[in-house]
């Protein structure tokens, strides 16, 4: 059969057949004329390819593998495909993992005022991160953005302290949380370290980044006076979402503090609503 006859038979590209034809995966007999005859064998090879690039081997791989006169070859390439394809599949799930969490905080977002609170367990120990990032490039170079969040620092001194209507600097900076950092990796000196354990946290609405009015925490601040739990560590958040409103950017955060260390890991642990 002609090329065209070929492709139409195996839904492939004529470009790829022939491209396939001069690497030599194909062997079609070349009529006077100058055309190919490609045969059933020929059919044969290439859904066998097709089947093969289905599993994202390489030209090079597929190649190597059939010509080999020993079958482990092959068999050696499946096994390095099916592992590659295993880590695929686990990256695709800690996607799946974070986009939940991201539609949990859009959620909260949406039930949630401004004026509640929620007392929650934390997922392990937070590593904060804040200008100038000198000592933390090395650091901030080995995370990746899906496991990262801009976070806010309020120092737990502010927390503690009277709830008045006066604003305070606000620094913005980027989290991770300690599991996520290799093994051997030391924290660096200047990190704002949370302590893993219950947290009171509320929702905040910004559109400056550098400055907060301390009322706007009175929530959470009045609710660890009232329950007599001090705040034990400064402020982390998640940026939940972001809206832009005449043009300009909202930024809604989850803010939190610790009020109780614990070795607790839990993510989905809520404790209360207020």
């Amino acid at each position: 059969m002609y090329i065209h006859e070929l492709a139409e038979l195996t839904n492939t590209n004529p470009e790829t057949i022939r491209m396939y034809r001069k690497k030599g995966l194909l062997h079609p007999s070349r009529q006077k004329n100058g055309y190919y005859d490609y045969s059933m064998a020929d059919f044969a090879s290439l859904i066998h390819l097709r089947k093969l690039r289905e599993y994202t081997m390489s030209l090079n791989d597929i190649d190597h593998a059939l010509s080999a006169s020993n079958p482990m070859k092959l068999l050696d390439s499946f096994s390095q495909k099916e592992q590659a394809i295993k880590e695929q599949i686990a990256g695709l799930q800690e996607k799946i993992r974070f986009l939940e969490l991201e539609k949990r905080h859009i959620c909260e977002t949406m039930s949630e005022g401004f004026d509640s609170v929620q007392i929650m367990q934390s997922v392990d120990t937070k590593i904060d991160f804040y200008p100038p990032f000198q000592e933390a490039a090395s650091t901030l170079l080995s995370l990746h953005y899906l496991t990262t969040t801009i976070c806010l620092y309020i120092p737990k001194e502010i927390l503690n302290g009277p709830i008045i209507d006066k604003e305070i600097p606000l620094q913005a900076g980027i989290g991770t949380y300690k599991y996520m950092l290799k093994d051997d990796a030391d924290i660096p000196e200047k990190a704002v370290v949370i302590p893993n354990g219950r947290c009171i946290s509320q929702l905040i609405s910004l559109q400056d980044l550098t400055r907060i009015n301390i009322l706007s925490l009175a929530p959470m601040m009045a609710y660890a006076r009232t329950n007599k739990t001090p705040f034990l560590s400064d402020t982390t958040a998640y940026l939940a979402a972001v809206n832009y409103q005449q043009d300009k950017p909202v930024y809604t955060f989850r803010l939190r503090a610790c009020i109780e260390k614990n070795d607790i890991r839990d993510p989905d642990t809520r404790i209360s609503q207020n």
